[in-house]
């Protein structure tokens, strides 16, 4: 029932966004995170995990972070003003982007959906930080400037190539890691709540959010690979 609930989130999320109601949105796709992470831990507490939750978290999760965000990015960044994608570059980059989103990131979570739950470790990046860097990065930058949006659409490439890769990240279990991911998440909502009184304030929590992100990016793999050296050696 809470995976279930997490897809719902998902799909208000995405009807907030074709309301053009963009800050609601961003904070749904977060709460998304926080029950998909919620979920995997009672049912492992309570001896309740079977096959039929993959599956469930496979659809929950390609509304909650395939669909939802990549509808967030192409709803910011096509511009009607520019004529249809088959005329503008920008706007053929705004509907190619989100649509390679969603498509390596549903294929991500149907390729392993039965078998990442009893693995410590996710192959390739997993979905939920995707989606979560796409609203960090469309809460800081916005929609204004050629920058920004290039900006967006090269990580949203770079970052739904590696959901599909063999690299290897740690899962959110231990609980360095479990405190580490709930702080971001927290002040990720923190941050785009102040973004709505106090800008500044909610600038430097995103971006602080986002760099731990980024690091989880590019130093996950590494750690994942140093367990495994060690493992080996004893």
């Amino acid at each position: 029932m809470i995976t279930l609930f997490n897809g719902i989130l998902g799909f208000l999320a995405i009807t907030y966004v074709v309301d053009g109601r963009l800050f609601e949105a961003s904070i749904l796709i977060v709460v998304c995170i926080v029950v998909d992470g919620v979920d995997g831990m009672i049912a492992r507490y309570m001896g309740t995990a079977h096959e039929m939750g993959a599956y469930l978290d496979l659809f929950s999760d390609s509304i909650s972070f395939c669909f939802a965000p990549a509808l967030l990015v192409y709803t910011m960044y096509y511009d009607k003003s520019l004529g249809r994608a088959w005329v503008s570059p920008a706007n053929a980059a705004a509907t190619a982007v989100p649509v390679i989103l969603v498509f390596f990131g549903v294929l991500r979570l149907s390729r392993f959906a039965d078998r990442e739950s009893s693995s410590h470790y996710y192959n390739g990046l997993p979905v939920p930080v995707l989606a979560l860097v796409m609203v960090l990065l469309t809460t800081l930058l916005g929609t204004n400037g050629t920058l920004n949006k290039s900006i967006v659409f090269t990580t949203t490439f770079l970052l739904s190539l590696l959901l599909y890769t063999g690299f290897k990240y740690p899962k959110f279990r231990r609980w360095e890691l479990l405190v580490t991911g709930g702080f971001v998440l927290l002040i990720s909502v923190i941050g785009i709540l102040f973004t709505k009184s106090s800008y500044a304030s909610g600038t430097i929590l995103l971006f602080v959010a986002l760099l731990s992100c980024i690091s989880y990016i590019i130093i996950g793999p590494l750690v994942v690979g140093y367990i495994w050296k060690e493992t080996w050696k004893r």
